[in-house]
């Protein structure tokens, strides 16, 4: 009788751990660790750190009527996303908008069809997530703006528009703009190129377009070696910045031919990130779009990019080249998964 007891005991204690355990791996751990990044960034920042240090004060000298450049670096489109925030203070403004990031990441896979729930708590636990409440690079509105280009691919005012905001906040997502027009939807390149156009003229009414062309080349010059790009990996490698280069635009434009040979999304993503002249860790993000569209249901890719925790948002580093080559290793893998899936729409093409 005991044994018979202690066996149902224990097939019952199985089966609640069963049970449980889904909700403990997808809601309770993701909530926890995206708790604690906001209180461990609130009390020892930063907190939503090129929010706070620039893009906030620079939209409230704007709205002030001082001129934010030619020290500010931030687009005037980025002003507008953030504009709503200047009504608080800084540091409720960094919650708030880490808060809207983590939205918009969701709102993301939403648009491009994940409906299984425990998608959304893995991709709470990328540390590429994690670390934009630390850093707020824009990144999850990227994502949200590309699950737009896809969603409504067959809308060119929609797509283009949305293509074109993402080219006015960072310019690397471009490459979408290939996608389309491998798909014959000649249209939406237009209105994003006129969108990303305009958004950029709105700097002339500031400062000279020169200035600050040439205020964001000495950005790039600054930091583009310690991307989480091939052109980073090779120079910390201690490649020559002009070979180093010459590979990253090969592999860029190679990216880009298959892009358009397959019609293929998640290659057009890939490109983005490979031609990027700075890469920041967050940046991978991404990946995820694309992997949505490929895999919308929890799979064993969903977890991949968790091996890139422990790496700081760019690769400033004493072991910078195992980290750089790291995370191009787990993401190119990522990325392999959504191009060889190949999802379809009802056109015939993929994703």
């Amino acid at each position: 009788m005991n044994s018979a007891l202690t066996a149902r005991l224990e097939g019952g204690s199985l089966a609640a751990l069963r049970r449980t355990l889904p909700a403990i791996v997808f809601a309770v751990l993701p909530a926890a660790v995206v708790v604690t990044m906001f209180v461990v960034a609130v009390r020892t920042g930063p907190l939503a750190w090129d929010f706070r240090n620039e893009l906030h004060p620079q939209t409230k000298a704007l709205l002030s009527g001082e001129n934010p450049y030619p020290d500010g670096l931030w687009p005037p489109l980025a002003m507008l996303v953030a504009a709503p925030f200047t009504a608080l203070s800084s540091t409720p403004a960094g919650i708030a908008f880490a808060l809207a990031g983590l939205a918009c990441m969701a709102l993301a896979l939403w648009l491009v069809g994940v409906r299984d729930w425990r998608v959304y708590g893995v991709v709470g636990l990328w540390p590429q997530v994690v670390t934009d409440i630390r850093i707020a690079h824009l990144t999850p509105l990227l994502c949200l703006l590309a699950a737009l280009v896809w969603r409504y691919r067959d809308r060119p005012l929609a797509s283009g528009t949305a293509l074109g905001v993402a080219a006015g906040l960072k310019f690397f997502l471009w490459p979408l703009g290939v996608w389309l027009l491998a798909t014959g939807r000649l249209r939406a390149p237009v209105v994003a190129a006129a969108v990303a156009l305009g958004s950029i003229l709105l700097v002339a009414p500031f400062a000279p377009l020169d200035d600050y062309v040439r205020t964001l080349r000495e950005t790039t010059n600054r930091f583009d070696q310690d991307s989480y790009s091939p052109f980073g990996l090779l120079t910390q490698l201690g490649m020559a910045d002009t070979a180093a280069r010459a590979i990253t635009l090969a592999v860029g434009a190679a990216l880009l031919a298959l892009t358009w040979r397959r019609k293929s999304f998640a290659l057009a993503v890939a490109a983005a990130l490979v031609l990027s002249p700075i890469v920041w860790f967050d940046f991978y993000a991404l990946a995820a779009i694309p992997l949505a569209i490929a895999r919308p249901t929890l799979s064993l890719a969903w977890f991949i990019p968790l091996a890139t925790w422990g790496l700081p948002s760019s690769g400033i580093a004493t072991d910078a080249v195992l980290g750089v080559g790291r995370v191009l290793v787990v993401f190119a893998l990522v990325l392999w998964v959504a191009v060889a899936r190949h999802p379809r729409t009802r056109e015939g093409v993929s994703a």
